[in-house]
């Protein structure tokens, strides 16, 4: 288990996937057609499991690609959408997808240069 909290811009990219995988869920439940164990879904919890429960930065590389294959369904889904619930979920769904990527992308970059600034003492 991670010893050190997350930053602000992991939680949030986590915060992100577990919001698309809600909104995945609530389409489910509001009839949308789509396998028994959506991949989508599984690919958002795993990612955001992994983030929480390893030190790995490489990481939030998934999570940036995660939110990436998400966002184009979450949108098709969104302008197809006729009822209440799938407009709903398909918002909740673009919205953590959306999240996912912008803050995995900051996130990494956080990462990627709290590295560099980690190796400097050792170098000296």
């Amino acid at each position: 288990m991670r010893r050190n909290p997350l930053n602000t811009p992991t939680l949030i990219t986590v915060t992100g996937l577990v919001t698309g995988a809600v909104g995945l869920l609530i389409q489910k439940v509001a009839g949308v057609d789509m396998p028994p164990v959506p991949p989508g879904l599984v690919i958002l919890l795993v990612v955001a499991a992994l983030i929480v429960m390893t030190r790995w930065r490489w990481v939030l590389v998934l999570a940036v690609l995660g939110g990436l294959a998400e966002l184009p369904g979450a949108v098709g889904s969104a302008l197809d959408a006729d009822a209440f619930g799938e407009i709903a979920g398909a918002a909740v769904r673009t919205g953590g997808a959306a999240v996912a990527l912008v803050a995995g992308i900051v996130a990494l970059v956080t990462a990627v240069r709290s590295r560099g600034r980690e190796a400097e003492p050792a170098a000296r």
